[in-house]
């Protein structure tokens, strides 16, 4: 009878260890953090150990986004943030040339008078010449861009108006080739731009290919 009562609390006691292993394990931290624009009503998210990038970055960042085709023309900016990697990216890293994966995201508004000729083929020439023609055009005001490959792309479509692209292609940035994964999108009356941007070298890209294609595939905007 005693080796039995022995035996229960045994067992007793190993249950309340297992209980207490499986409570860790759910209150383990996430894999991913969200990152909202609840205005907007846009989100993505990035892997839990990667690190926001400064206010003071992303305006000097910014600064160089404006001189981008659809820069200045595409409004002001509603909503950024970006993030890295590791810490402390330059700001010129933000937008290409990046040592590490760097996603970057903002909303702007559409000016009305844009609204109009806002086609895929701007959405995707917003920031560097992607269709032949933008290409070409950049040739003819002697912008040198080298390197090119169209690795990939696509156009997007929901059920509630929201619309735009996404583009996969290859430049080289002081003779390394940098990947860039670019979604652009707007919403059913053409009065926001969407952007999601994931970037670095096309060495670093491969290396970390599934969590560039998690924070592309999260990236969801609502009908607004």
């Amino acid at each position: 009878m005693r080796q039995l009562r022995r035996s229960a609390v045994a067992a007793a006691v190993l249950v309340a260890m297992l209980a207490a292993l499986a409570g860790l394990a759910g209150c383990a931290a996430p894999a991913y953090t969200y990152v909202v624009d609840s205005q907007d009503h846009a989100y993505f998210k990035v892997p839990a150990g990667w690190y926001q990038v400064p206010a003071k970055a992303l305006a000097s960042a910014q600064s160089v986004l404006q001189k981008a085709p659809l820069g200045a023309e595409g409004g002001p900016y509603l909503w950024s943030r970006a993030y890295a990697a590791e810490p402390d990216p330059g700001a010129v890293d933000l937008v290409s040339g990046a040592p590490v994966p760097i996603v970057y995201a903002s909303v702007q508004s559409v000016r009305d008078w844009l609204k109009a000729g806002l086609s895929f083929d701007a959405m995707r020439d917003m920031l560097y010449p992607v269709t032949s023609q933008g290409r070409q055009q950049a040739a003819q005001e002697g912008q040198k861009f080298t390197g090119f490959d169209l690795l990939g792309g696509s156009t997007i479509a929901s059920g509630d108006g929201i619309r735009g692209i996404n583009e996969l292609y290859v430049y080289d940035f002081a003779h390394v080739p940098d990947a860039f994964d670019q979604t652009v999108l707007t919403n059913t009356a053409t009065s926001k731009l969407y952007l999601l941007l994931v970037q670095c070298s096309q060495a670093c890209f491969a290396k970390y290919e599934p969590q560039i294609k998690a924070i592309v595939e999260s990236f969801t905007v609502r009908g607004s």
